[in-house]
């Protein structure tokens, strides 16, 4: 490209499939960086990873076959891709508080074992706990052999985080111009929480823990997965490189 950077990465977008190019330290988790839609690296690793699961090939979307037959279920899928989708797979983008709902902690019967695939992009750091019941009911979601995508920020070496391990009845509100909750446990006792943290916009993204890597591993063995497998790994010609080994996507299967 004339012009370009000589230490910047020429790359196709696998979403919208522009030319373009970033550098290398501009390639983030979640930092815009696509000069066409503006897609992240964590946007282009979810397509990478779904595409090789179920072609066995890193395409862009527009290169996908035309697979309706193929059921993919999304968690509040990044609209910048899920229109994309649906225009090739049988991709249902489903949300908590609006149709099409799914709750991923107690999803809809109707959909249990009819998944090829389920995307969920940082979307567990927020279930409600326990958030066990959503790596389980991840797994009843999918056929035999069906394929999940799964993101969510995570730490290296340190513990498992979970901010409110006791939430029952709880609201949020505003106190001195800060947030906070309220709970009552199960058992009846009040509690009160602030230094809350949410993530893109306040309300329905409260982060309800941290992972670590061991336990988001332990979660997904305890749920029944197999085929786990976390990926650092750079793919530099769709614009996705890891500037370190946390928070990456993940991938695991249901048993056959």
């Amino acid at each position: 490209m004339l012009g370009q950077d000589p230490h910047s990465l020429a790359f196709r977008c696998n979403l919208c499939g522009a030319l373009t190019s970033a550098l290398p330290a501009q390639l983030t988790r979640e930092g815009a960086s696509c000069g066409g839609c503006g897609s992240s690296v964590r946007q282009r690793a979810v397509v990478r990873l779904l595409s090789l699961g179920l072609f066995g090939e890193s395409l862009a979307i527009g290169d996908f076959p035309l697979r309706p037959d193929l059921t993919v279920l999304d968690l509040s899928g990044a609209e910048i891709y899920a229109r994309r989708l649906a225009g090739k797979l049988g991709y249902v983008n489903t949300f908590l508080h609006r149709e099409p709902r799914l709750d991923i902690a107690a999803p809809d019967p109707s959909w249990l074992g009819r998944c090829d695939a389920l995307v969920s992009s940082d979307v567990f750091e927020h279930v409600a706990p326990p958030v066990a019941a959503a790596f389980t009911s991840a797994l009843r979601l999918l056929r035999p052999g069906g394929l999940l995508v799964l993101t969510v920020p995570f730490t290296r070496d340190g513990p498992h985080a979970e901010h409110f391990p006791e939430l029952h009845d709880f609201r949020i509100a505003e106190e001195d111009g800060r947030r906070v909750l309220f709970n009552r446990t199960a058992d009846g006792r009040r509690q009160r929480f602030g230094d809350l943290v949410f993530h893109g916009g306040e309300g329905r993204t409260l982060e309800m823990r941290v992972f670590s890597r061991a336990s988001l591993l332990a979660h997904l063995a305890e749920a029944g997965f197999a085929e786990t497998a976390l990926h650092p790994e750079p793919e530099p010609r769709s614009g996705i490189l890891w500037h370190h080994d946390w928070s990456v996507p993940a991938t695991a299967r249901r048993p056959l």
